[in-house]
């Protein structure tokens, strides 16, 4: 039998799930996006039931319960990464020795609106909409187990409560280490935030030698998580002339490196942030010389716009490249390849600039060559001060069109631009991982009329229109990961997952899921 290896998962328990707040309010508040859309009664209860089941897995007591929910779907077949959050300041703003206390309250009130007047008003609206008491009923199991997550908080004073403290570190490290004694098919990474060296708590090079490199260690790699509030150029990481850093430690030694690598997930909570190294401000590198200040603030209605931008700001692909070129030998996995809608907007060559305003277009397609420029000005017709898309473009011509217009820069995708990194001769050990993967569908077995959420036809699009034209050494980059349990929040169970990734593979799912997955991970 084939042994697999997921190189990226969770087996977060209770106690960090708290802290990874983010994702259970966005799937919570998601219930009153498909409330108010165009879902039938039995696909919305799916999706309510999906949260809940989720929610029982993550709410376990032991980081051990965790992993055997997902043992019981891998069953011995596959050897599991799961990394570390080191997110201990993810809501400090470098100087505030107490952790911003109004981020506790924030916390503690979005959970109360959830429970008393969030999921209520939904429970009552979805009586009236669908007079179907079973999806009611569902709904209100939910808002059970979100009481019992609230409740987690009110034992606590504003005080007491931490959102991302030390113990909370040091407990994983506890955990995994315990796990990874206990069962051969673990193999975590070490979670790195260099920030932790700055408070005067960690070397972080002798803490890695001993976590990692020591004959009894028992992590196998490293995890850095970039938007929580550092730069991929901190000095701690690309070390300077006094002192060894990270990457050198790690080119030195062949240690994976494992970094969050989309637009989407999880950001620090701070407004005002003191970054050590570049940062990408109006897409331009550049070394701030004063606090960065984020236009959207975490904790509003633009939670989603303030991620995207910690994301940009902190952990483009561009500044990861700064990285890779002086280390060149660096064994790095961008995770999320971008993320699963970048990746179907760069494989479908989706374009939203549909309509432009003339003098914006002209100005942006002035340094092109002349063979791109001629290729965008053909997709475009001009009606008086704006230029329109050509409806009847074939594929091919819309492929050239989107790739001019990713040079012009009117296209920011992070899946090509990591793409670009890891196929470059030059990076010979550069990775990405499909983890996350979430496009996909509700879909109904013929069967039995159940549901179930499938990705398999995307990750067919996938694979036919772009992992099948790479070549061998392209694909020789791509790794499998799933995310797990994260990825349950908003797509398919970890069965559905894995059983989609096998189908849509065939025979190449050896290839990203044991051949490359074993050369990144140095077994």
């Amino acid at each position: 039998m084939t042994t697999y290896y997921d190189v990226h998962c969770h087996i977060f328990n209770k106690d960090v799930v708290i802290r990874k707040l983010v994702n259970v309010v966005q799937s919570l508040l998601s219930i009153k996006n498909m409330v108010d859309g165009e879902l039938s009664g039995p696909a919305l209860k799916y999706k309510i039931d999906e949260i809940s089941h989720v929610l029982a897995d993550v709410t376990k007591e032991s980081s051990e319960d965790v992993y055997k929910a997902l043992e019981a779907v891998y069953q011995g077949e596959v050897i599991s990464t799961p990394l570390m959050f080191d997110l201990t300041y993810a809501d400090d703003n470098d100087d505030e020795e107490n952790h911003n206390k109004r981020y506790r309250r924030r916390i503690k009130s979005v959970f109360w609106l959830l429970r008393a007047v969030v999921l209520p008003v939904l429970e009552t609206v979805v009586r009236r909409k669908y007079d179907n008491d079973e999806l009611a009923d569902a709904i209100d199991k939910v808002q059970k187990q979100v009481k019992a997550f609230h409740k987690k908080f009110k034992v606590k004073s504003d005080e007491e409560v931490e959102i991302f403290d030390n113990a909370n570190y040091l407990q994983q490290i506890t955990d995994l280490e315990y796990l990874s004694a206990k069962y051969e098919q673990i193999k975590p990474f070490f979670g790195v935030d260099p920030r932790r060296e700055y408070k005067g708590l960690v070397n972080t090079v002798e803490k890695l030698k001993e976590k990692i490199l020591a004959d009894d260690a028992l992590f196998y790699g490293v995890k850095l998580y970039a938007p929580a509030g550092f730069s991929p150029t901190d000095p701690v990481l690309m070390g300077t002339d006094t002192q060894q850093g990270v990457y050198a430690l790690c080119q030195q030694h062949q240690i994976p490196i494992t970094v969050h690598n989309s637009n989407a997930g999880f950001a620090c909570f701070s407004t005002i942030l003191e970054v050590r190294g570049d940062v990408l401000l109006n897409n331009n590198i550049v070394k701030p010389d004063k606090p960065l200040r984020f236009d959207y603030r975490f904790f509003s209605r633009h939670i989603g716009e303030a991620i995207e931008e910690r994301a940009k700001k902190l952990n483009h692909p561009q500044l990861w490249e700064m990285v890779l070129r002086k280390y060149p030998n660096l064994k790095i996995n961008f995770a999320h390849f971008g993320g699963s809608g970048q990746i179907m907007e760069y494989v479908n060559y989706a374009i939203k600039f549909r309509e432009v305003d003339a003098d914006i277009f002209e100005d942006a397609i002035v340094p092109l060559s002349a063979e791109d420029k001629a290729v965008v000005l053909a997709a475009y017709k001009k009606k008086k001060n704006t230029m329109y898309l050509r409806e009847n473009l074939t594929i091919s011509e819309r492929a050239k069109v989107w790739n001019a217009l990713y040079r012009a820069g009117f296209i920011d995708n992070w899946s090509k631009a990591i793409f670009d990194l890891i196929k470059n001769p030059a990076y010979p050990n550069a990775y990405t991982d499909l983890s996350c993967f979430s496009e996909g569908m509700l879909i109904e077995s013929p069967v039995d009329q159940k549901l179930s959420f499938s990705i398999k036809e995307e990750l067919k699009t996938f694979k036919n229109n772009f992992f099948d034209k790479l070549s061998d050494y392209e694909k020789s980059k791509i790794l499998y990961g799933s995310d797990f349990y994260l990825t349950q929040f908003f797509g398919p169970t970890l069965k559905q997952y894995f059983e989609d990734f096998k189908e849509a593979f065939g025979n190449e799912f050896d290839l990203i899921a044991n051949v490359n997955t074993k050369r990144f991970l140095g077994f």
